[in-house]
């Protein structure tokens, strides 16, 4: 079963996609909202990040946005 980090906002049509296929796919999430996590929405403003969702596998693998998410997913 393979896991994956999503950071993203409450507001997200494409987050809440991401963490949908992931679970169809049958992984698991563990999900950080911008909204809710000051520590992280520090961490975005930092390294300059713009856009969510913002998608990891549980191993540090950065897989990117859903687009990238769902390629990687299409054979699974």
């Amino acid at each position: 079963m393979k896991q994956y980090v999503i950071v993203g906002r409450a507001d997200c049509m494409y987050c809440s996609r991401a963490v949908g296929l992931i679970r169809d796919k049958g992984g698991v999430v563990s999900y950080y909202s911008l909204n809710d996590s000051k520590w992280v929405l520090d961490l975005f403003n930092k390294a300059s990040i713009k856009t969510v969702p913002q998608i990891w596998d549980i191993e540090g693998n950065y897989i990117g946005g859903y687009q990238e998410l769902e390629k990687q997913l299409e054979g699974v």
